[in-house]
């Protein structure tokens, strides 16, 4: 019994580590957190940057915010890894030039 419960809480432990990515250009940048990368297959993907919490556009400096995360990627090839989605169903990722 012992050893079955030893097997079920390495398997728990251990897991298999979810990990994916997507390469394309980025063609829309929706407020400071999220963008739209296109890939080669024109397929695009709603991005959620993960580790930023950026205000809304209605909110005070969500223009700006946005205008900053345009100026970094706006029209750029990029590598977007995640490892999760958000509630949405968004690829929660990073981003990498």
């Amino acid at each position: 019994m012992c050893r079955v419960v030893a097997f079920y809480l390495a398997v728990l432990l251990c897991g298999t580590a979810f990990s994916a990515e997507i390469v394309g250009r980025v063609v829309g940048v929706h407020d400071g957190d999220t963008v739209t990368v296109l890939d080669a297959n024109n397929i695009p993907y709603k991005i959620r940057l993960a580790g930023i919490h950026a205000p809304e556009s209605g909110q005070a400096f969500g223009t700006r915010s946005k205008q900053h995360l345009s100026h970094l990627v706006y029209d750029q090839q990029v590598r977007v890894e995640y490892t999760k989605r958000d509630r949405y169903r968004r690829p929660l990722g990073s981003i990498r030039h």
